[in-house]
């Protein structure tokens, strides 16, 4: 037990540190010193990228080996749905930065609502990849029919994988959301900046895929 000075009473230790914490969280955030999410999550996106780097370097090789090969896939490769499926990934990320800045202001129906936005555009995405990839095998495109392609399934496949956990931690983020009165805890914070800072990650691997498969040429 501590003594509040200022109204004369006692308070549990645990909760005048609790509230010392929150008050530094929210000072640190306020003045843009605050680096969202754990060191855990921070690791396994490091990883991540770390991983699809090595795949971006294989492409880029293989490209210089194999220009004219390469050139054909490319020109195979559907610019307008790349487009259109960078436009989606980056309306989530704009929904779920904003939800995440609501949220730590205490509005949790706004942030659910952006949080629901977020998950509709990365239902659009999933929606305009099957149709992008239906168009290729149609066209007799398959993993199987030169390294070019093998790499775009086996990339994009990938990614889609990452939007889909991407999508599940967009559930629990709302779960999450709807459990906050007033304004998040520290736990509650840190677990939604985690999901969002995944999220993130997809868009920025999207990136990559986007200018090695779809505006290189």
């Amino acid at each position: 037990m501590t003594i509040d000075t200022e109204r004369g009473r006692l308070v549990a230790a645990p909760a005048v540190h609790a509230a010392e914490r929150s008050n530094d969280r929210k000072t640190a955030i306020a003045e843009r010193h605050w680096v969202p999410g754990e060191v855990g999550i921070w690791a396994l996106i490091f990883t991540d990228l770390g991983v699809f780097t090595v795949y971006f370097i294989d492409i880029m090789l293989q490209w210089r080996q194999h220009p004219d090969l390469f050139a054909r896939g490319h020109a195979a490769v559907s610019l307008s749905a790349g487009i259109l499926n960078t436009f989606f990934l980056l309306t989530a990320s704009l929904c779920v930065a904003l939800g995440v800045q609501t949220l730590r202001e205490g509005k949790v129906d706004p942030a659910q609502r952006l949080f629901v936005g977020a998950g509709l555009a990365g239902v659009a995405f999933i929606v305009n990849k099957y149709f992008e990839w239906s168009a290729k095998l149609d066209h007799g495109h398959t993993p199987l029919t030169d390294n070019f392609f093998q790499l775009y399934f086996i990339i994009t496949g990938i990614h889609l994988l990452h939007v889909c956990i991407a999508m599940t931690l967009l559930r629990f983020m709302r779960r999450k959301a709807a459990q906050v009165v007033g304004e998040p805890t520290p736990d509650q914070s840190r677990f939604v900046e985690n999901c969002a800072t995944y999220w993130h990650m997809v868009d920025l691997l999207w990136l990559g895929i986007l200018a090695l498969f779809y505006l290189m040429g």
